[in-house]
């Protein structure tokens, strides 16, 4: 009988199509020489080869702050039944929406992301739907529940709640997105003999919407923070499933400033696929994490942040 120990089992991710993945990186090398690798690379090498980040962009990073060591979990996270769900919500426009959670040790975390292309879906309630079928799949079900016994709070974009005017002679009643989560649609389907229309009704789930930030630097602040803060025992405060890969990829460098000819980057991040799962972050942590009022307007942006955050959400109703 051999007297080796047996080799160590890595992780794999096993896709739809039955492939095993298996990905090392960089830090998991014992010894590896990060800065001897990166001379002769580019920034854009750098996070594809030494990164595994294959949506890397030309841009620059709106979150740097993020690493895959540290905020990226070994597998997929648990969902707790008995706590609330913090579902951020983009929209109008593309819709897109973020499914978060507070664990009991404060830590946030983040699972796999609505993030559909643009065009996916023909109107917000067929967005919506898809969202309320996930939830009931994903969450409630396995648990042996149904969608309304899931603890939901919804936290959204304020452009939400505003209601698009009517064009001339359309025949249905126009509603906003947060409506349409609460109340439903109705549907024009014909006419009567009297040629009166006939009205579908589709219903709606009674989800309330809480209005995120406006100000998209709070929004970028508050997720910087939380991306800064530790918890007990040394914790990451933020927490990514390593299946919400769209998220990984955000952090990575897909959600980016934009770079010009001329060398300089764009004030704001870039919009584009990216940008809509990073919004309904953003609206999610400006309502569920609050800083301490600041003492005067002119105090240092670089100043250390004072924490621990305290919680503006969690537990109220959806």
């Amino acid at each position: 009988m051999s007297s080796e120990a047996p080799a160590p089992l890595l992780p794999c991710r096993v896709t739809a199509d039955g492939w095993n993945v298996l990905t090392v990186h960089y830090s998991k090398v014992p010894g590896y020489d990060f800065a001897a690798a990166c001379v002769g690379m580019g920034e854009d090498e750098i996070q594809r080869e030494l990164e595994i980040n294959w949506a890397v962009t030309p841009g620059l990073r709106v979150y740097p702050q993020f690493s895959r060591e540290r905020h990226e979990a070994a597998e997929a996270l648990p969902f707790d039944p008995e706590r609330p769900l913090h579902v951020g919500i983009d929209a109008p426009g593309t819709p897109a929406a973020a499914i978060t959670q507070l664990n009991a040790f404060g830590q946030w975390l983040i699972y796999p992301s609505l993030s559909p292309e643009e065009g996916e879906f023909g109107s917000f309630y067929d967005f919506a739907e898809h969202l309320a079928n996930h939830l009931t799949r994903e969450y409630a079900a396995p648990h042996g529940l149904g969608l309304e016994d899931l603890k939901l709070v919804f936290i959204g974009d304020p452009a939400g709640a505003t209601v698009t005017p009517a064009l001339q002679g359309e025949r249905v009643e126009r509603r906003s997105c947060f409506e349409i989560l609460r109340r439903g649609v109705d549907l024009f389907v014909g006419e009567d003999e009297q040629g009166r229309p006939i009205m579908a009704s589709k219903p709606g789930w009674g989800w309330n919407v809480i209005p995120g930030a406006v100000s998209l630097s709070k929004r970028l602040e508050a997720v910087r923070a939380r991306l800064t803060t530790l918890v007990a025992d040394g914790l990451p405060a933020l927490v990514v499933d390593p299946r919400a890969e769209v998220v990984i990829h955000g952090f990575l460098g897909g959600y980016c400033y934009q770079r010009y000819a001329d060398g300089t980057y764009s004030r704001d991040p870039d919009k584009g696929h990216f940008s809509h799962v990073f919004d309904a972050l953003g609206y999610v942590c400006t309502r569920l994490f609050a800083q301490p009022a600041r003492r005067g307007d002119e105090e240092d942006e670089d100043a250390p942040r004072r924490e621990p955050f305290r919680s503006q959400a969690c537990g109220r109703g959806g």
